[in-house]
């Protein structure tokens, strides 16, 4: 499935047909379903189905950037990601320790950062600045 959509279920469009005669609807409306633009109580069954019964995945779009993985002197592991506006995140691998510096060099956040979730969302506020 093609989308620009930050968040959705890919399916094929064999199993799209399918939820779309399940659930007694459109392959328009399954689409919207599995791209997160409806959110009625059918779309939540719709997506949930898909992934459960037909092993759909559930996706998410992140910021394009580059990523670097440096050792410092004193050893500390650093990810470090470069965005397209000048923002650099920095996370210690070790701490979980996360900075966003701004194309001047000005610290703009600094965080304590423990899952994947919140590692997204700061790449998302680096991505805007």
């Amino acid at each position: 499935m093609r989308t620009t959509a930050a968040r959705y279920i890919d399916a094929t469009e064999e199993t799209t047909a399918k939820l779309a005669k399940t659930f007694q609807c459109t392959p328009k409306f399954v689409y919207l379903a599995l791209t997160y633009r409806s959110d009625t109580e059918k779309a939540r069954k719709i997506r949930f189905t898909a992934v459960e019964n037909y092993g759909a995945t559930p996706m998410c779009h992140y910021p394009e950037c580059e990523t670097l993985h440096d050792t410092t002197e004193d050893h500390r592991q650093i990810m470090r990601q470069v965005f397209n506006n000048g923002a650099t995140l920095r996370v210690d691998k070790r701490t979980g320790e996360a900075w966003i510096t701004n194309r001047k060099g000005e610290t703009v956040v600094h965080k304590q950062v423990i899952s994947f979730p919140q590692l997204s969302a700061i790449q998302v506020l680096a991505e805007n600045l």
